[in-house]
């Protein structure tokens, strides 16, 4: 069970969701021993074209 006073800054990875010019990314993300954030994935989700 999962402890509700956790803040964010104690998870080891997020998903970061990243708008772009014509294409949206997901990027997975963990981090490292000195607290910065690495990406180790990306995922393109392309807009639709509507006419």
């Amino acid at each position: 069970m999962s402890n509700p006073n956790t803040t964010v800054s104690s998870k080891a990875h997020r998903y970061e969701l990243v708008h772009g010019d014509g294409a949206d990314f997901v990027a997975y993300q963990r981090r490292r021993e000195d607290g910065l954030w690495q990406t180790f994935a990306t995922w393109m989700i392309p807009r639709a074209i509507c006419s």
